[in-house]
């Protein structure tokens, strides 16, 4: 009986030792398939923040290919950084209006005009919405230097297309300044300052117009200082649409009408 329960307890023992073995093996296996987790989602992680800075150079890398593409080189140096030139057949089978549009979206941003600046699409027209601020002092309407500089490099651009350029003046609601009668007066003052500088740069006046709207088409309502801020601005509304329609048909042969075996000549006297 002794001898019996000696073998028992010695079996037990070695059962339970042989569980604990098998218990710890386990526990040790959870912790390396935690740890190799672990590090996959780290990999993963680091994968991801790789590709976003590769993703940042292929952007820059585009955007110097596109101005490459464009035809356009660097020139004097001025105020604003580098002038860009555009030659005349830069664009290719591109829409000039498309590429002069993208190309001033491009200026903005390597000058760090984005807080005076606004682009917006409209079928076939874009327009650059171009802050007060940057163009003239408060209640003027003669450009300051700072406008001349800027007006300079958007000249360079614009002045090899040959597509409609309205330029358009507004004002908040605020009343006119001393001197001038009304905001009508101011806004058309603004728009008409910006064409003539433009003119004076090298852009075609056939293709230049200037309106002014006063304040009665605003961006936001006028219910802070910074919203009459945006308010107060110019626009350059480049028109993409097919230059044909602004033209009448021109007549080069007679226009004759026959009855009867007689011939009537409708415009005898040639125009």
């Amino acid at each position: 009986m002794a001898f019996s329960d000696t073998l028992l307890g010695g079996s037990m023992a070695g059962r339970t030792s042989q569980d604990a073995g098998q218990g710890g093996e386990v526990r040790a296996g959870t912790v390396t398939t935690y740890t190799a987790l672990m590090i996959l989602l780290l990999a993963f992680f680091i994968l991801l923040n790789s590709l976003g800075r590769v993703e940042e150079a292929r952007l820059a890398a585009a955007f110097q290919s596109l101005k490459g593409a464009f035809g356009f080189q660097e020139g004097v140096i001025g105020p604003f950084g580098s002038v860009l030139m555009r030659p005349p057949e830069a664009a290719g089978s591109l829409n000039p209006v498309e590429a002069d549009y993208l190309f001033l979206r491009g200026l903005a941003r390597e000058q760090r005009l984005d807080q005076d600046l606004t682009f917006l699409r409209s079928g076939s027209f874009r327009t650059v919405v171009v802050g007060s601020g940057l163009l003239f002092a408060a209640g003027a309407t003669e450009l300051d230097q700072k406008g001349k500089d800027f007006l300079r490099r958007v000249a360079a651009v614009l002045a090899g297309s040959d597509y409609p350029l309205a330029i358009h003046g507004h004002t908040d609601d605020a009343p006119p300044p001393a001197g001038a009668p009304d905001n009508f007066a101011l806004s058309a003052g603004r728009a008409l300052s910006v064409l003539r500088h433009l003119t004076e740069l090298g852009v075609s006046p056939s293709r230049l117009s200037a309106f002014g709207l006063a304040g009665y088409r605003p961006l936001v309502p006028n219910t802070s200082a910074r919203n009459r801020g945006l308010n107060n601005r110019v626009e350059l509304v480049m028109d993409g649409r097919d230059p044909g329609q602004h033209h009448l048909p021109v007549e080069t042969g007679r226009r004759q009408f026959e009855f009867r075996g007689f011939t009537f000549d409708l415009n005898p006297d040639g125009r």
